[in-house]
């Protein structure tokens, strides 16, 4: 009951936070405006990750979490600053990660929250653990899994509800293992992700967010989802293997380690910006945001699902990692063909819009209702010879003054018609 309540306060505070503090973005410059790569109208408020933080903040420090927590909030703040300062004025790729990196490093090294081992990928030889290249390693995999979720940011609500999914999955699997600090905290991360949504969602009445979540929330969702993975996966009572967890985040890992071999395969640097991610080949294939949306929240819980019955069912770890890397590898070979699938995609979804449209019309596509007219003559679906005299043909310049008139095209095609007295004739 308690952890039910502490989830709706998380909503609606956050949603108090999101709405005050979008009415202040332009005064401080915290916009997003339309760019060639950015097709929204008008400017959008990037304060989703300024809301959710101070949800997570608030809500926190009046249940205690904050005294079990305090290295993930202030990891979590070390990231929102950097993400403020980012949508702002703007920082290097390489200053982004050494920025990121001191956030998880602090994470690991005063909240003794990193990955000590890898569980048992090699059967018959015991867990795999790291020893001291346990901190590098979390710090390597942490700022991965920061900017896979940021650059899943691409759709209005996409990274939200992936964040969403994800952490849902784990707060299952906190609450069957008894781990009560673990899932009180996951609800108020989940509870103050819906009422950010409610603003970053295309609801009805509404053509685009009012929101965006900007690189402070992706910064601060992508620490989140790895900070509730090693927590709930290290331990002696750990209640998910750390290859499991992978399933959690399964998508935005997929797109994310497709798109950097994509990149340095076409000889391009991994940071160099593009519309190939996954989202971008969705929209390029004529699905609209909401089915993008769709599509994609629907493949998470694919993943996350799978990750919930590879624990409850026990499934050992390395079948686990061989089926997560064979998955990994289909879809690397699926998005480098991505755009053939599209263009097939792009010419289905047509062909049911059109049918669609027609069954509301009650036409037929197949009969042409327009009539057309050479000299003044009413002509029912004209051949292409009878198109080209138009003038509307490029192989056929000479206009409408060398157009001949309609009986002198029916006796010239009636000459030429095999067995008639002019073929006979000639």
């Amino acid at each position: 009951m308690i952890a039910m309540l502490t989830w709706i306060l998380a909503i609606a505070l956050t949603a108090v936070l999101v709405d005050v503090a979008r009415r202040l973005a332009p005064a401080v410059g915290l916009v997003d405006a339309p760019n060639h790569r950015k097709a929204h109208q008008g400017e959008i408020p990037l304060v989703g990750g300024v809301g959710i933080f101070a949800g997570l903040l608030v809500v926190a420090t009046f249940t205690g979490l904050l005294t079990d927590h305090w290295t993930f909030v202030v990891s979590g703040m070390m990231l929102v600053t950097v993400g403020v300062w980012d949508d702002v004025y703007g920082i290097s790729p390489i200053f982004r990660l050494v920025l990121q990196a001191v956030a998880v490093l602090f994470l690991a090294v005063f909240g003794d929250a990193y990955l000590a081992n890898l569980g048992y990928l090699v059967p018959g030889l015991g867990p795999l653990d790291l020893g001291w290249m346990g901190i590098p390693f979390t710090v390597f995999a942490g700022v991965g899994i920061i900017n896979a979720f940021n650059m899943s940011d691409g759709v209005d609500g996409l990274c939200g509800s992936l964040s969403l999914i994800a952490l849902v999955g784990f707060g299952v699997l906190a609450a069957v293992a008894g781990m009560q600090s673990e899932m009180a905290l996951i609800a108020v991360l989940t509870g103050a992700l819906i009422g950010f949504l409610f603003f970053n969602l295309r609801l009805p009445g509404r053509k685009q967010a009012s929101v965006f979540l900007g690189d402070a929330g992706s910064y601060l969702l992508g620490l989140s989802v790895l900070y509730a993975a090693i927590v709930l996966s290290q331990g002696e009572q750990r209640a998910i293997s750390p290859v499991t967890a992978l399933w959690f985040c399964m998508l935005p890992l997929f797109d994310t380690c497709g798109m950097i071999l994509r990149r340095l395969k076409r000889g391009r640097s991994p940071f160099s910006p593009d519309r190939e991610h996954i989202h971008h080949v969705f929209l390029l294939a004529k699905f609209s945001v909401g089915e993008t949306l769709a599509g994609l929240a629907l493949i998470a819980c694919v993943g996350m699902v799978a990750g919930l019955v590879g624990t409850v069912a026990g499934v050992p770890d390395s079948v686990m990692l061989m089926t997560f890397l064979a998955g990994a590898g289909l879809y690397y070979w699926m998005i480098m063909r991505a755009w053939k699938v599209m263009k097939f995609l792009s010419r289905s979804i047509n062909r049911r819009r059109e049918a669609a449209q027609d069954r509301r019309t009650g036409s037929d596509r197949r009969q042409n209702a327009e009539k057309g007219y050479v000299n003044g003559v009413s002509v029912e679906r004209r051949s292409g010879v009878d198109r080209r005299c138009q003038g509307n043909d490029r192989r056929n310049d000479r206009g409408a003054e060398d157009i001949p008139s309609v009986s002198v095209i029916a006796k010239s095609a009636q000459s030429n018609r095999p067995g008639s007295r002019a073929a006979r004739v000639s």
